[in-house]
């Protein structure tokens, strides 16, 4: 196959999820993720930074995802610096604040039987190369917020520990003042899915996308269009026999690459069609990968 290279200024611009409830996930992603809702119909929402839209929201969903199923294992959104993971972090672990009022709550999750707080923290750890936290959103969605360390520091890290994080740096970081809000500079970093077809999904990403392997494992891969450690990341731990949602399940609807010109999109897509079908859209085209995961390349929008 002929060697190609996607373009090393590409970038993950937006995550599209179907929804099912666009007001509490709207209220989720403000409250508790720090975004801010920049526009809203009856059945779509677009949520980011300033005017900067990082994930937008279609109401189309009417059953929550399989929860062994391929889609989206977890988005992450990377902060600028480490004082601001650290406030976000702290925040996340404060906050106690409601989705519902207990009226509404009881409606929605009738088998509780006591009010749940908006905050829901999966786990945290430090990679080594970078920090995070992981928590889900209420449709069944993972979220990473992570900062990472210097570049310069990424080789003296073995890749994949999980050491605690360090409270006791941590805290005199931490603005405890903070209203939640994720600050400007924040980027989705990269997206982690989940997969039933480990091998062919190696080659399509690699080979078809033209993204370069940075990491490969039994169960895990890693792959990115720069120096930087992953942008794109695929694992089968739930297994190789496991359901493909379907347009009524909550999840991934699709993920937006962003190419940097019209020409490195023109020089993508020409080597692309060789191998696969693609979708053709108003601003760049659609492809699928061998698991079911949509993915829309086109050209970076100006700010």
């Amino acid at each position: 196959m002929e060697t190609f290279k996607l373009d090393e200024q590409t970038m993950i611009e937006r995550i599209v999820l179907k929804v099912k409830d666009l007001t509490r996930q709207i209220a989720f992603y403000e409250r508790v993720v720090g975004l801010k809702c920049i526009k809203r119909t009856q059945e779509e929402a677009f949520l980011g930074i300033d005017n900067h839209i990082l994930i937008e929201m279609r109401k189309v969903a009417e059953k929550e995802q399989p929860s062994k199923g391929t889609g989206l294992f977890h988005f992450a959104l990377l902060l600028p610096s480490r004082e601001a993971f650290a406030t976000k972090f702290f925040h996340i672990l404060q906050n106690k604040e409601p989705i519902d009022s207990p009226e509404e709550q009881v409606k929605v999750l009738p088998h509780f039987d006591k009010i749940i707080p908006i905050s829901r923290l999966d786990s945290a750890s430090d990679h080594g190369y970078n920090e995070s936290f992981y928590i889900h959103d209420l449709e069944g969605n993972g979220i990473e917020i992570y900062a990472d360390r210097p570049q310069r520091q990424w080789g003296n890290h073995e890749r994949g520990v999980n050491h605690p994080l360090n409270f006791k740096e941590l805290a005199p970081l931490a603005d405890f003042t903070t209203d939640g809000g994720l600050p400007l500079g924040t980027v989705i970093g990269h997206v982690h899915l989940r997969l039933d077809r480990m091998e062919e999904c190696v080659d399509f990403y690699t080979d078809i996308l033209g993204f370069e392997l940075k990491e490969l494992e039994e169960h895990v891969f890693f792959v990115s269009s720069s120096d930087y450690h992953h942008q794109l990341a695929g694992n089968i731990w739930s297994g190789s026999d496991i359901t493909h949602p379907v347009a009524m399940h909550t999840g991934l609807h699709h993920i937006v690459l962003a190419l940097p010109t019209e020409d490195a999109l023109q020089k993508a897509k020409d080597h692309i069609k060789q191998f696969i079908l693609m979708q053709e859209a108003t601003n760049g085209f659609f492809v699928k990968d061998p698991s079911g995961n949509v993915i829309l390349l086109k050209v970076k929008e100006i700010m």
